[in-house]
């Protein structure tokens, strides 16, 4: 078996048990009777390895309502710009357990590259033998840190497409700023990479992230450095402008899956500064648009 699903005391052993993490909250959610989504996949995938990790950590598993919503706000964004931009290919990086090209209504005639690191596409592999993806499905096992094979790949994604749609759930939070403007630059060159939905934190909720779970993350040498300012604004220098942002917080109350305390300050946010309302709303999924391609 391989070396990301052995047990060990800590909950999180390297970066790549993070996507145990996500894959056993999906599985919560789908094993509920009001589920918002449903991924036949997601226990596969975590198994008893992903129990462990949500066991571990502080809050069991009470945090699973903003890996709910953004999932959420992430299948709707992906299943709308397919049909209304003609989305010819998904590429989709540190895809990690995702399972999008299984579980979506997708076309046959789509491509999908999940891309990330060898070990954890190999498992994934592994667990998914038997089963068959909606569209034209590859794994790409690619270290996305290392610029010249990522550049070397990005480009040959754009020799086949025409509309790209790229997506990066929970993967820029642990780039530093200085790697997330590289790799914004790198994808922008390409304008057949036409739309981005990019995952991104705010300061305030990072440093919650760090206050609860930090010397885990860290211990895993998953630590969270990329939580900008500016928020989607960031990458305007980088080639990519900014066309949407959903709040994972607000989908979250939408769903009536976020913690009552948040339930209740949303029935009152008129009533709170607006700073306030801002901070607590800059995580989120941001649609940014390649500027080569307008």
């Amino acid at each position: 078996m391989s070396e990301i699903v052995t047990y060990s005391p800590t909950p999180l052993k390297n970066i790549s048990d993070t996507a145990f993490l996500v894959a056993t909250y999906r599985t919560m959610e789908s094993e509920r009777p009001d589920a918002v989504f449903k991924d036949p996949y997601a226990s596969l995938l975590s198994g008893e390895h992903g129990r462990r990790i949500v066991n571990g950590l502080k809050g069991n598993g009470k945090y699973s309502w903003f890996i709910v919503a953004r999932t959420s706000i992430l299948d709707q964004w992906v299943l709308n710009l397919i049909k209304k931009e003609n989305i010819d290919t998904v590429l989709n990086l540190a895809a990690g357990l995702d399972t999008r090209a299984y579980r979506l209504n997708l076309s046959p005639n789509l491509k999908w590259y999940d891309v990330d690191l060898p070990e954890i596409l190999t498992y994934k592999e592994n667990q998914l033998k038997d089963h068959r993806p909606k569209c034209q499905f590859e794994l790409v096992k690619l270290d996305l840190s290392q610029t010249a094979d990522r550049k070397q790949f990005f480009s040959k994604v754009a020799k086949g497409s025409t509309n790209t749609l790229v997506i990066s759930e929970g993967f820029l939070m642990y780039l530093t700023p200085e790697t997330a403007a590289s790799l914004a630059q790198d994808l922008s060159q390409f304008p057949q990479f036409k739309f981005w939905l990019a995952e991104l934190l705010g300061p305030f909720q990072l440093r919650w992230i760090k206050l609860k779970w930090g010397e885990h993350f860290k211990k895993a040498n998953a630590v969270m450095n990329f939580a900008p300012t500016e928020g989607p604004d960031f990458f305007i220098p980088f080639g990519w402008s900014t066309q949407g942002f959903q709040s994972s917080l607000l989908e979250a109350v939408r769903l009536k899956r976020a913690p009552i305390q948040f339930q209740l300050l949303a029935s009152i946010r008129f009533l709170i500064p607006k700073s306030w309302v801002k901070k607590m709303n800059t995580a989120g999924i941001a649609l940014l648009k390649n500027t080569k391609s307008e």
